[in-house]
């Protein structure tokens, strides 16, 4: 298991260029990145390096081959997206019988975007091909919350984290405020500085990914900040930010549902 950590992703695009012209490509990978980071884009490009017959580890860029995954019509790559606010059990039903089917080319490639919104049968549906891949087989699972999959379903993938390339104004709020959380500042001087992002559903949405990005890099990164806080209290917090998530997803008031994780952050 691999897990890329970092802002800069020149090294994650080195290391799956090598696996690529190693022929070590395994059978699952898993990205995680926030909403701001184009993450089918990366899984483009690994697909076209997998699958490109002159071998460079790198897509070429030229052949049909490589230009039909960049138009979306490859015969063998097949793009899952999520129907409403999830992945179903009858589209991974879909998944395995096209797996099933002899590829026109060397493999059959799956990507399944959103896989984090899987719904409970549908990962474990997914669990059983992921154990017992048909052929050649590839398939790629596309995350901005990879603690949404089971235990199960993450062992059995080699996984990556995309990192946005630069640090958004969004970011720098989330950071300050997470450093006042930890310093034990009051919930009306976070309020004060969350700003305008409590009123704005979209600010609101994007400072969710990048609270949730700086809590996990300091799980993936031992931050100096974890004595501070015991792991599974950091857990914790993420999955306020998940809930926060869920009640903007339901139409809640910006506002309204970021004061809710604040007030949890520092009660």
């Amino acid at each position: 298991m691999i897990l890329e950590t970092g802002r800069d992703n020149a090294r994650l695009k080195e290391r799956l260029e090598k696996i690529v012209s190693t022929n070590r490509v395994s059978h699952a990978y898993l990205f995680e990145g926030p909403t701001g980071v184009d993450k089918e884009a990366f899984a483009r490009g690994f697909i076209k390096g997998v699958l490109c017959p002159k071998g460079l580890g790198e897509n070429c860029g030229e052949c049909s081959i490589c230009n039909k995954v960049d138009h979306g019509n490859h015969e063998d790559v097949s793009w899952i997206r999520r129907d409403g606010l999830s992945v179903k059990d009858a589209v991974v039903t879909s998944i395995q019988e096209k797996l099933n089917v002899r590829p026109v080319g060397g493999r059959n490639v799956i990507v399944i975007s959103d896989s984090d919104t899987m719904t409970p049968q549908a990962q474990n549906r997914l669990l059983k091909t992921l154990e017992e891949p048909p052929g050649d087989a590839l398939i790629i699972l596309l995350s901005e919350n990879m603690e949404n999959l089971a235990q199960t379903i993450q062992s059995r993938c080699v996984k990556f984290r995309i990192d946005a390339s630069s640090q958004t104004a969004e970011d720098e709020s989330a950071e300050m405020l997470i450093r006042m959380a930890l310093a034990g500042r009051r919930f009306h001087e976070l309020v004060h500085e969350a700003g305008d992002d409590l009123r704005d559903r979209i600010k609101a949405g994007q400072l969710l990914d990048s609270m949730e990005r700086v809590y996990r890099d300091m799980l993936f990164e031992e931050h100096q900040d974890v004595q501070t806080y015991k792991p599974e209290e950091i857990c914790r917090y993420v999955e306020c930010i998940e809930e926060a998530r869920t009640r903007l997803e339901q139409k809640m008031s910006a506002e309204y549902a970021m004061k809710e994780l604040l007030l949890e952050i520092t009660g």
